[in-house]
């Protein structure tokens, strides 16, 4: 659910920050509902709904409202606004009068986050994809860009969602960069990349995913 904070704006969950209950916004069935019409909207099918998208991702944040307030009733520009704000993913973004999704999209954008600087990446996979990956490098199948995670314990977690055991690929990132693969930081969990060649990938031992993953939070 999305809630509004008196002093600290919008927030998810039962109570703020602070511990105050806030003004109840959109319950959790419109919060699953407006963040899947947001998603296709900013990652997906912009045209099909009438957005115009320019190459870096932004849409028209009011014509954006309009667009939710077509689909359902109950939405508009505004609870776009708290959908955003409150999203601890940080899977969007507002500018101005504009708005896009910071990654996850299967639509041709050309994103200009920040340069990664971080000299080692981590992708989680399943077994069978992991001895895949070795062979012909990190390469999205349906989405624009590769979606890496910034420490071990972070892709083993993301890969728990397809397989019940998990590989973790490590990327020499630095020698990529240098080699010309771009990548870019898009928050403190998620970098996104270019297709990464095998010679810059090796599998992570399970023995080392915890020793990494301390060695990363102690720098």
């Amino acid at each position: 659910m999305i809630k509004r904070c008196p002093q600290h704006g919008f927030f998810r969950g039962e109570q703020c920050e602070c511990g105050s209950a806030g003004q109840l916004l959109l319950d959790d069935a419109k919060t699953e509902q407006l963040g899947r019409l947001v998603a296709g909207c900013l990652r997906h099918f912009p045209g099909d709904l009438g957005l115009v998208m320019d190459s870096h991702g932004w849409v028209d944040l009011n014509k954006l409202g309009q667009v939710v307030t077509s689909r359902h009733r109950w939405a508009n520009k505004e609870l776009v606004i708290a959908l955003v704000m409150s999203d601890s993913k940080q899977r969007y973004e507002i500018l101005g009068d504009r708005v896009r999704a910071r990654y996850g999209h299967s639509v041709d954008v050309e994103l200009d986050h920040p340069e990664n600087k971080l000299p080692k990446l981590y992708y989680g996979a399943s077994e069978e994809e992991a001895d895949r990956i070795l062979e012909i490098g990190i390469k999205s199948a349906s989405q624009r860009y590769v979606h890496l995670s910034t420490t071990p314990e972070k892709a083993w977690h993301v890969a728990t969602f397809r397989t019940g055991n998990p590989r973790v690929i490590q990327a020499d990132a630095a020698a990529a960069q240098k080699a010309g693969v771009k990548m870019m930081t898009v928050n403190d969990d998620i970098i996104i990349s270019e297709t990464i060649p095998a010679r810059f990938l090796a599998i992570l031992a399970a023995k080392d995913i915890a020793i990494q993953t301390r060695t990363d939070q102690e720098n």
